[in-house]
């Protein structure tokens, strides 16, 4: 196999393709379950304005460059002979294609590829990422991107970073584009999170719900990830801040249901001793149903801050009937202040997540197309 750098070289790309659409080209930053379902989905995608084509993928270890129109499958079979992940080279590799309308995407969750969205931005890559790392670094990097975003020629998309493909983030959007202003946000956020509790109403044990939403890859690859209530804690950040609030992570009230001897243990060795906390919450889950309500991992949003914990529901109110990965998302305003917007859905799952993703990358496609 030839050099990769010498490939990345001498890849040969064109502005629009034998039928005379526009040509996008789409990096993507890993491809893991939603990396690889958003390339698949590219893939079989047709849309009669533009063409959507890869010009390179990435792992945490390797990347490799689209040099003469290959498929995801070949480009795959090379990853492991491409150069070395290195988040200085890819950004600058991926800014020398500008002129042809390039697409950054990041599935990746890295705190080092989040880091480069403002060079990116900055020279005219466009970003689309389910990511909830650039969004949630300090107050001024948030307020950079949003800058870069809105006065410079490059778009950037996160709307799969709360609520998978629910169309959350672009509620939003609209309401404060329209002169609204957003003055509460409440909720369920992870899917992770619901399926625990519904499980634990059912009468699984905690610890067992927390083993079966690992296998089943509902939960992070470390459960204590979406226990620690640090998942959620981040997403209501990014609701925060789209809704033109100012506000640090540690400003944020967070509940996690880890408890503090075992956060630092071994991955086996909590979910083995988590067990002990199985009689606890047989409990709290007992003690809510004879009042007739549920458990449920919520957060709040007002101007004064956010909260996230656990709360009790009544089994019949929206939140309370939620079941499987389901989010339920309330959004209060000056003009929807008695009857909240909700939106509602699965929050969690591959396809959905990367058909969010997609549905990002097609709306800048579609505005640089024009």
């Amino acid at each position: 196999m030839s050099n990769p750098t010498e490939k990345a070289d001498t890849i040969t790309l064109t502005n629009t393709n034998e039928f005379n659409k526009p040509v996008i080209y789409i990096f993507v930053a890993g491809i893991g379950a939603v990396g690889g379902t958003l390339i698949e989905q590219i893939e079989s995608l047709r849309h009669p304005l533009f063409e959507l084509k890869l010009l390179g993928i990435c792992n945490s270890r390797f990347a490799v460059w689209n040099s003469d129109d290959q498929s995801f499958e070949e480009l795959k079979a090379e990853l492991d002979c491409g150069e070395p992940t290195d988040w200085k080279t890819i950004p600058q590799r991926v800014v020398e294609f500008k002129q042809l309308n390039t697409i950054f995407v990041d599935a990746t969750g890295s705190v080092e590829a989040a880091q480069q969205y403002d060079y990116l931005l900055e020279n005219g890559i466009h970003i689309a990422t389910p990511s909830k790392r650039g969004n949630t670094f300090e107050q001024t990097y948030f307020n950079k991107l949003k800058d870069l975003s809105s006065y410079g020629d490059a778009y950037y998309r996160y709307e799969t970073s709360v609520g998978a493909g629910l169309p959350v983030i672009s509620t939003i959007r609209g309401l404060i584009d329209s002169g609204d202003e957003i003055t509460e946000i409440s909720g369920v956020v992870s899917g992770t999170m619901t399926y625990l509790f519904t499980q634990l109403e059912e009468g699984k044990p905690f610890s067992q719900a927390v083993r079966q939403a690992k296998a089943e890859g509902y939960s992070e690859p470390d459960p204590r990830d979406d226990l620690s209530g640090e998942d959620v804690a981040r997403k209501f950040l990014i609701l925060a801040r789209t809704s033109g609030y100012t506000f640090e992570r540690s400003e944020l009230k967070v509940a996690s249901l880890v408890p503090k001897p075992l956060s630092a243990t071994t991955l086996e060795g909590f979910l083995d001793e988590f067990e002990d906390c199985d009689p606890y919450w047989k409990e709290r889950d007992e003690s809510a149903k004879e009042k007739g309500n549920v458990l449920r991992y919520t957060g709040t949003l007002t101007p004064e801050g956010v909260k996230v914990g656990v709360r009790e529901f009544p089994s019949d109110s929206p939140i309370g009937g939620l079941k499987g990965t389901d989010n339920l998302i309330q959004i209060r305003t000056k003009r929807y202040a008695d009857s909240p917007i909700i939106v509602q859905g699965p929050g969690a799952g591959k396809a959905v997540t990367a058909a969010g993703v997609l549905a990002d990358v097609i709306e800048i496609a579609r505005a640089v197309s024009i």
